[in-house]
């Protein structure tokens, strides 16, 4: 189940045209990698958010894409900005529940998601269902926020008060691609670098796209106080030693 604050958070950061998982442009290289995807494959990103990753596809690795989102709003940018970059020929993008895609089963080369699963109860029924519709011999993908040890409560508490998620350790991410059938399962988890997170934004929105969030970030808090609330929540009560413990975890598998 995805809780309606989950997709309050969504909506809030479809305000702002931003999409983020740690280990930013890192992370998704280290995905497109694992999941061995060439030039020329079919790749569904889910949850692809203001299609940043669908862009990088089609333009870096020339692969055909499908970016499918829970909101109108973050579809919306994601294809303006494939269209600004004249890579819409090869990426189309709807919106569609990842618990339900709306997919033949085995049309994809490579199913990737970029914190996805971190917001859902029943992670294991989305990595079924991103299965589902890779071809047999193709991969299926994740990066999500991991915990780098047992964490501590206030962490975890502060994880779903602030973003309504859950993570995992990265044994049991790597169990969950296997208990749904995938085949040589692999990944790790990292701890997050600063200067890196800071570096990969800039790659995926250029300056000016950094400059357009920061501008809507300021506007949205001026003037919507719900916004400026949580913002303060964030910041205030972050736990001394969270950083200690969030770490992100790239996996993968290959289906029989």
């Amino acid at each position: 189940m995805l809780s309606e604050k989950a997709v309050g958070y969504f909506e809030f950061l479809a305000s702002l045209g931003l999409t983020k998982h740690l280990g930013s442009m890192q992370a998704t290289r280290q995905l497109i990698e694992l999941c061995r995807i060439r030039s020329g494959q079919y790749v569904l990103d889910v949850g692809c958010g203001v299609g940043a990753t669908p862009h990088y596809l089609a333009r870096a690795i020339d692969c055909r894409v499908v970016g499918v989102d829970l909101l109108e709003a973050m579809i919306a940018q994601a294809r303006a900005r494939t269209t600004a970059a004249g890579v819409q020929n090869r990426v189309k993008f709807a919106v569609a529940d990842v618990r339900n895609l709306p997919f033949a089963a085995g049309l994809f080369d490579a199913v990737i998601a970029e914190s996805v699963l971190v917001f859902f109860d029943d992670k294991r029924e989305v990595i079924g269902e991103c299965a589902r519709v890779t071809r047999r011999g193709g991969y299926v993908g994740i990066t999500e926020m991991t915990w780098l040890g047992p964490p501590a409560p206030e962490a975890v508490e502060y994880y779903r008060r602030v973003v309504y998620a859950d993570a995992l350790q990265a044994g049991e991410w790597i169990e969950l691609l296997q208990q749904v059938g995938l085949e040589d399962v692999t990944g790790n988890a990292q701890r997050v670098n600063i200067p890196q997170e800071s570096r990969g934004r800039f790659e995926r929105y250029g300056c000016r796209g950094i400059m357009q969030v920061l501008l809507r970030t300021l506007v949205t808090l001026y003037r919507d106080r719900t916004a400026r609330e949580f913002m303060q929540d964030v910041t205030g009560s972050l736990p001394k030693d969270m950083m200690r413990d969030m770490g992100y975890g790239v996996y993968a598998g290959r289906k029989e």
